[in-house]
């Protein structure tokens, strides 16, 4: 696959959902990504459901086949010690490494930053963990609602003021991590240019979490004031959700011009809206029940998408809550030509979500390539990136180090 980082070399050492995704933001950029999984077991995301065909099948995850596109993937034993020097060979001529491991794991390894600057120089090592490097936590465990609740993401952002803090689902910090390491990974290349070595980066997942919601944390830090949760509840103008005849949606106050009720009367033919008490946010929050009462049966007469078409042409703004099917069927993100298909030899044809962006009017992920069947691509990397014989990869493949 061909791309605007297709001469970057990139080496995956990650078991973790951040570190594939990370990975993976380079890889759909045309990055020459190799994803070093351990053999036998591979990554453990292979093993998590929900599966294609609803077996465990070691290439019918859905997460690993969306966290692991266009990749090549090889099975290789880090931690014996031909498989350390594999993987330090591979390192010679590599622009990145990405891995997971627990801080100072790879040092016992023999593959610690030092050691991998005395091959290469120039590399580039990103390391992501859940507390970072350093600090007194560094060598805690944690996973994705952990990060959300040491970061303070559960205290303001998700649920309701009279019940306890409720995590989000779908790895929300091992995504922002992830992002954030894909940053920092292009920082470092620019500073590379100019200084001619590369760095160590560390990546933490509680920072991630801290750094993400700008109302949360900074309110706080600015001003010693502490937001709390359940900033939607009873808010029908501002955050609430409400039923439409086939889904819901998000009303706001944005569009109007200061005038959020008289527009919303007149758009919704509803005169009780323009009723002094409902005429400041304070007062719509302690009148919400009675602004429910009149808001909801006039938006249950509309379907999602006709609502959304007839505010936003009056420069209204909602949010529509659409279902996966309605966003894969998309009009709109059809047009643009926004979702890919990839046909894998054992999952099958599949169609996967795009970038986010265009370039020049064009999809990076068009032409890419599905995730790796474990170990798919061992004589290929081995043999034609090392010189290894096929009898030299039948030992390795005996000893387990493949």
């Amino acid at each position: 696959m061909s791309g605007i980082l297709s001469d970057l070399k990139v080496l995956e050492l990650t078991n973790a959902p951040s570190g594939s995704f990370c990975a993976k933001l380079l890889a759909d950029q045309g990055a020459d990504t190799i994803k070093v999984e351990p053999p036998g077991w591979g990554d453990a995301a292979r093993h998590e459901p929900p599966f294609i065909n609803g077996e465990p099948d070691f290439d019918g995850s859905t997460t690993f086949l969306a966290f692991n596109t266009n990749k090549r993937g090889i099975t290789l034993d880090v931690e014996q010690p031909s498989g350390r020097d594999l993987f330090l060979r591979l390192a010679e001529s590599a622009d990145v490494v990405i891995e997971s491991y627990p801080p100072g794991r790879l040092k016992e390894l023999g593959l610690g930053y030092e050691t991998l600057q005395a091959a290469n120089s120039s590399l580039i090592l990103a390391s992501i963990t859940y507390f970072g490097q350093t600090g007194p936590n560094s060598h805690y465990q944690g996973n994705d609602l952990v990060a959300q609740a040491v970061g303070g993401f559960l205290h303001a952002v998700t649920g309701s003021a009279d019940r306890p803090p409720m995590g989000t689902a779908l790895q929300q910090m091992e995504i922002t991590a992830a992002r954030n390491g894909a940053i920092a990974i292009m920082a470092a290349l620019f500073y590379r240019d100019q200084a001619g070595k590369g760095q160590h980066i560390d990546i933490s997942m509680q920072e991630a979490a801290v750094s993400t919601p700008s109302g949360l944390i900074h309110p706080y830090s600015f001003t010693g004031r502490s937001p709390h949760r359940g900033g939607s509840d009873g808010n029908v103008m501002d955050g609430m959700h409400l039923p439409t005849l086939d889904g819901e949606v998000t009303l706001t106050t944005a569009g109007t011009g200061g005038r959020p009720m008289q527009v919303w009367a007149e758009f919704l033919e509803e005169p009780g809206l323009l009723d002094s008490k409902f005429s400041t946010r304070r007062d719509r929050l302690e009148n919400w029940e009675e602004l429910y009462a009149l808001v909801a049966p006039r938006l249950a007469q509309w379907n999602n998408l006709d609502l959304m078409r007839e505010t936003m042409t009056r420069g209204l703004v909602v949010g529509l809550v659409q279902s996966p099917k309605q966003v894969v069927e998309s009009p709109h993100l059809a047009e643009r030509g926004y979702f890919v298909e990839m046909d894998h030899p054992v999952a099958g044809n599949l169609k996967y979500a795009g970038t986010g962006f265009l370039l020049d009017g064009v999809n990076p992920m068009e032409a890419g390539r599905p995730a790796p069947r474990l170990g798919e691509h061992n004589v290929e990397v081995f043999s034609q990136k090392l010189g290894l014989s096929g009898d030299e990869l039948c030992r390795l493949r005996v000893a387990r180090i493949i």
